[in-house]
């Protein structure tokens, strides 16, 4: 069993719940928080656990990609094509994903028909849907077929993975020129493009030039977390002191901690950047292994939390729809309190669900005998 990280575990859940928050403040209307006659505005930032699941999606692939190119450069692996092994990790990455998306899907598309949103002009409607939805249910929409809005948070995963696929190939072939020199250049190159010119890196729905802006982010933020990746590991071989190990323990939870309080703040969105250097430094320092605490976040009940944080995120938009459809007289604390606990039900029904998915699609893969005789030619 691979050893997980503990603090990123721990993060992966606690910024499901804030952009689960943030989606509440937007569809129930959560936008303050009264603290005795105070009125205090809250999580206009909410969006911003997004960044972190791009930066640690980069910093994975890019020690996946450093571990197959060390041994095969020690020969325990064969080398394998590139167009190849590019889909095999791209592959791998989203049937996992897709496997607990299918659930939440359906009872989204389910809930538009109970709440007459898209059964207004009848069964025609309702099949015209369901047709204009293929897309997005296989995640094409950040391609630019964005028909419909089943379960629009899922923009992430679809930004995600068209990223990756163009990434995987470029870093496995460049290495060290991509994440030491190429990777930072072009990652700050398009986060400052995007903040110059609308103020903001986190508009998914615009399009820039030839593409959305949400997939030019997830290029930057990807970029940015391979290069962590690479840094981690240079800073994981150098020799420190308690007193140096201590200074750093201490800027890993103060970088932490700024990205969770901007997340549930409402300051401006021109500190995005600021908040992102802060944010990607502590996950340097998490994967280091140069800084405290591994011990006591290493633990099971750390590690169910993080497997949990995907379901959440897909699920999410089935809680406030129940909430936002039926419950909409009760108070906008309880009702986001009724969203958070919808969500979670439906998450963990939607693991199991998930994981026989998984292994179905799994197992169907290699009961499928692959043809080398009638196989095309590959150079």
């Amino acid at each position: 069993m691979k050893q997980k990280n503990g603090k990123i575990e721990i993060m992966r859940f606690i910024f499901s719940v804030i952009i689960i928050l943030f989606h509440c403040h937007r569809s129930i209307g959560f936008h303050h928080l009264v603290i005795g006659q105070s009125r205090i505005p809250v999580l206009n930032r909410g969006y911003f656990g997004v960044e972190f699941f791009f930066v640690i999606s980069g910093l994975l692939m890019a020690k996946s990609i450093h571990k197959k190119r060390k041994n095969q450069k020690l020969g325990l692996t064969k080398k394998v094509e590139l167009g190849r092994q590019t889909i095999r990790y791209i592959l791998k990455r989203y049937i996992t994903i897709f496997s607990y998306h299918i659930m939440p899907f359906v009872a989204l598309i389910v809930l538009k028909i109970i709440t007459r949103d898209i059964y207004e002009g009848g069964a025609k409607n309702v099949l015209q849907y369901f047709f204009n939805s293929i897309p997005e249910f296989f995640f094409l929409q950040k391609f630019g077929f964005t028909y419909t809005n089943v379960d629009v948070i899922e923009w992430y995963i679809s930004a995600m993975l068209i990223a990756m696929m163009i990434l995987y190939p470029i870093i496995m072939k460049y290495y060290y020129m991509y994440t030491r020199v190429v990777g930072p250049l072009l990652s700050l190159y398009i986060l400052g493009l995007l903040q110059y010119n609308y103020g903001t890196f986190a508009d998914q729905d615009r399009w820039v030039m030839f593409g959305y802006g949400s997939v030019f982010r997830a290029i930057a933020e990807i970029s940015l977390g391979a290069c962590a990746f690479e840094l981690s590991r240079y800073l994981s071989h150098r020799y420190l002191t308690r007193k140096d190990k201590y200074v750093l323990t201490a800027i890993e939870v103060l970088g932490f901690g700024v990205a969770l309080f901007y997340s549930m703040s409402s300051y401006t969105s021109r500190y995005e950047i600021h908040v992102l250097i802060f944010l990607t430094l502590s996950v340097v320092l998490s994967f280091s292994g140069q800084t405290y605490g591994e011990a006591f976040w290493n633990q099971k009940w750390v590690y169910a939390l993080g497997k949990i944080s995907l379901p959440l995120y897909l699920c999410q938009l089935v809680g406030i729809n129940v909430v936002c459809g039926f419950l909409g007289d009760f108070p906008k604390v309880a009702q986001t309190v009724l969203a958070l606990a919808i969500t979670l039900g439906m998450a963990l029904l939607s693991i199991p669900v998930g994981d026989r998915i998984y292994r179905w699609i799994v197992d169907k893969r290699k009961a499928t005998k692959y043809n080398k005789l009638n196989a095309p030619f590959e150079g």
